[in-house]
């Protein structure tokens, strides 16, 4: 993809493309670069030195047999810090997530009971403060990302609705920045989930993907098509777990037969609950035309636990000729999906602009010389 370099505003978008390669690739060396970009050499080492003394960057040298002066190996650095957060009826799970999608620690809150929205607040401005004093100089915790079972606005971070937390209209986003003095950006956890195994999944053709998350507040999806999170007018996309598959049970949301009540973790008849997840898939196939179907959280055994039960389901309630391309799998990240998702709502500006992050170093650095 060639960029070009005539304007700041051509800069800003080049050291983005640059920083976003390096962040999605883990490692690249900086031919690789030039060649991804259709930038010059030296236009590239320049893109990445200024990256490297803000902090975002760090370059090594590998050995090789080869002839001639190896292209060195740009990697994400280790001291750029996203916090990511995932509430549940049952617990809040915080996790430390840096550039490249590491994880560098995660920890599961338990609750007594379901949290509230000031309750989540208070744990994670308690575990924030943790970090910073642990952390000192040596990282920089730039945004929080929050992973939320429910209906989110994506652009004002406000959960709409969110049942099994009984969270209404709940300026999350604003509330948690209030407290903690940081950036805050979230959205709905299935749709977290899918930007993860999307980036770093590994997934062979996930360019028209569907992920589903299985977790004790519901199931969500998050639909990727063309290679773009699918989001809808407002962010409210993927709701899944409230199509209607059969049963006579009452949803959290109000209504009756949702595939959220037939499909749940607390329930030991998997033959029984593939049936009924091969529903919603077949639909989901019929309307998406994915190749693949990556299935998280407590879905991921279906595959191997149920698999049977589970692809006849899928080939009874889907077209032959879409059917034919899937492939459904287990989430290949397991338990850090959510934490790296939600991650990566943080970095989205970082990534978008990586001089606004570290303009005061380099416009210091710069007049000093």
């Amino acid at each position: 993809m060639r960029i070009g370099t005539n304007t700041d505003d051509i800069r800003r978008r080049n050291l983005s493309a640059v920083l976003t390669l390096a962040h999605r690739r883990r490692a690249i060396s900086r031919s690789e670069l030039t060649r991804m970009t259709g930038l010059s050499r030296s236009t590239v080492k320049d893109l990445v030195d200024e990256l490297t003394l803000g902090g975002l960057v760090d370059e090594t040298q590998v050995a090789t047999a080869q002839v001639g002066r190896p292209s060195p190996i740009v990697r994400p650095s280790t001291r750029s810090l996203a916090v990511a957060v995932n509430p549940e009826i049952d617990a809040i799970t915080i996790g430390l997530v840096g550039l490249g999608g590491t994880v560098v620690n995660m920890k599961r809150w338990p609750t007594t009971a379901i949290p509230t929205a000031s309750e989540t607040v208070a744990v994670v401005a308690k575990a924030v403060d943790r970090m910073r004093r642990t952390l000192g100089s040596d990282g920089t915790i730039t945004a929080i990302g929050v992973a939320v079972p429910g209906l989110v606005h994506a652009r004002g971070s406000e959960v709409r609705m969110a049942p099994h937390l009984g969270w209404h209209d709940e300026m999350i986003g604003q509330i948690i920045s209030a407290a903690t003095g940081l950036p805050v950006f979230a959205a709905n956890d299935a749709n977290a989930g899918a930007i993860a195994e999307f980036t770093f999944g590994g997934h062979e053709q996930p360019d028209h993907m569907i992920y589903v998350n299985g977790g004790a507040s519901g199931i969500g999806a998050g639909f990727v098509v063309g290679g773009a999170l699918l989001e809808g007018a407002a962010g409210y996309a993927g709701e899944l777990g409230h199509t209607y598959v059969g049963g006579a049970a009452t949803c959290h949301c109000g209504r009756v037969g949702c595939l959220e009540t037939e499909v749940r973790q607390d329930r030991p008849d998997i033959e029984s609950q593939a049936q009924y997840l091969g529903i919603a898939l077949g639909n989901a196939i019929n309307i998406m035309n994915p190749t693949l179907i990556v299935l998280g959280g407590f879905l991921r055994v279906f595959p191997s636990a149920a698999s049977d039960a589970l692809k006849g389901a899928v080939a009874v309630h889907s077209l032959r000729p879409p059917q034919e391309l899937v492939r459904i799998m287990p989430a290949s990240l397991g338990s850090e999906t959510l934490m790296i998702g939600a991650a990566e709502l943080a970095f989205a500006p970082l990534l978008a602009d990586p001089a606004a992050h570290y303009h005061e170093a380099v416009d210091g650095d710069r007049a000093a010389r």
